[in-house]
Parts: C-alpha cells; structure tokens; sequence
C-alpha cells in the first residue's frame, strides 16, 4: 500500500499503526515537501493526508476508511476490534472533533493569527477540554482502556495527545485522568516507533 502523508500528522499515524500491527506493508510518500504535495493533489480531490493507494486502481481518502479497508482486507491483528461498534465511532469521533479543534487553532497561531482571548479559539478550547472530559468518563481497567484492550479509540487518542503535546497545541496535562491510558500503551513497538518527533 502506498500511503500519502507526513511523519507528523497524527491522522497519518494512525493508519500507519493499524497497518503495522495487520501486518500491511506500507511505501510512505512524504507529502511535506513541495512535490509530495503536486503527488497528493495528482491523487486526491480534498487536498488532505492521508491518502492510500491500495492498488487496482482504487484510492481511498481519510484515515478512518482507509483503517476500515485494512482491517476489512487484513483483520485486527493484535488488535481489539470494536465490541460495539457504535459505542466505538462515538469514541473515535469526539476523539477527532479534539483533534481537529487543536490542528485549526495550531495552523491560525502558525500564521501569527491573533487569536488569543477571541470566542472562537475559546470555544475550541472548551471544545477539547469537554471531549477529554468525557473520554475520561469511558475509561475502565485503571483507565488504561475504553473497553477491551488496545483498539482504533486507544491508538487514536494516544496520537491525538502526542500531536498536541509534540506541536504545542494544547495543554495535555490539564487531564491527568488520560495519562494511564497514554502510559499504557506509549512503548508499544507500532506506536514508539511512529511518534512524532523533529
């Protein structure tokens, strides 16, 4: 599988964790460099990592549907697969709404954006500190877990916290109640080995 993206993203990451752990050999394309991005916007429409060629043809955007496809076309692995699969996307996607909340107020202070003290950026940092909140109100197991094991909401909220605290971009300690599931799981070869650094 050829796998559109950077070292950095943690959406990225994701895929490439799930793809290690299925046993999916992976060609990254870095698409950090200017002509990484002429090749991703040769590939996708939305502009956005990652993209994963799975060949015959068939490319697949987002890092969610491109997990789907390899635990589709691989299994789990090691994996814990959802238990209940509707308790899980809520997991996962309030997860991504933090997540997404920090990469927007991370690229606006990148531009030298004076966002500091605006509603919006509050909003977006009330936004996250409500979902972690909550995360942590699923926990079980001593808070190493949602459920059953290390599954596609562990590993994501585990690159979600890594890409704050490796870009700044919100206060992680704020939510002590998290660090058990993130020390739980930190080592773990496939998630060791993909975290971001400079």
């Amino acid at each position: 599988m050829k796998l559109y993206g950077t070292t950095t993203s943690p959406f990225v990451r994701r895929v490439r964790v799930v793809a290690a752990e299925v046993g999916e050999p992976i060609e990254l394309i870095d698409t950090a460099p200017d002509a990484g991005q002429a090749q991703l916007r040769a590939v996708s429409p939305i502009w956005k990592v990652p993209v994963a060629d799975v060949g015959g043809g068939r490319m697949i955007y987002d890092s969610r549907t491109i997990i789907d496809w390899l635990t589709t076309t691989r299994g789990w692995g090691a994996l814990s697969p959802p238990h209940d699969r509707w308790r899980e996307a809520n997991l996962v996607n309030a997860i991504d709404g933090a997540l997404e909340s920090a990469i927007d107020l991370f690229y606006l202070r990148r531009e030298n954006a004076p966002i500091d003290g605006l509603p919006f950026t509050q909003k977006q940092l009330g936004r996250i500190g409500a979902i972690f909140e909550w995360l942590a109100g699923q926990l079980v197991a001593g808070g190493t877990t949602f459920g059953y094991g290390l599954g596609l909401a562990e590993l994501s909220l585990v690159c979600s916290l890594d890409w704050m605290d490796f870009r700044s971009a919100y206060p992680t300690a704020n939510h002590p109640q998290l660090a058990p599931l993130r020390a739980a799981w930190r080592e773990r070869p496939t998630l060791a080995q993909t975290r971001p650094h400079a």
